[in-house]
């Protein structure tokens, strides 16, 4: 349990995503243009959503997952971490039966 717990630890999470966007020149033949790297993020004023460009040439950090990923991993954390809880009231249980 000690390795899936660091093994998701080393997970870092990010909510990216891939967009098209208008570039607002009115006669552009090409929009949307893109995709291009955007985070949705939670600002604190306010605390409205909004979208930030990362820049036409970014690239994932080392222990980049996406979200859903790093969810499954997490959901099977917390399996394992459940069971675990079980089988130890069930130990309690027998210890107190056998007392």
């Amino acid at each position: 349990m000690e390795e899936e717990r660091k093994a998701l630890e080393a997970l870092s999470p990010l909510p990216v995503y891939w967009r098209r966007v208008k570039c607002g020149k009115e006669r552009c033949r090409k929009c949307p243009h893109g995709p291009y790297p955007y985070l949705y993020l939670k600002v604190k004023k306010g605390g409205r959503w909004r979208w930030k460009y990362l820049g036409k040439g970014w690239q994932p950090p080392e222990g980049f997952t996406r979200p859903r990923e790093f969810l499954e991993a997490l959901a099977g954390y917390k399996a394992l971490l459940r069971r675990r809880e079980a089988l130890l009231e069930r130990l309690a249980e027998a210890e107190r039966a056998l007392s």
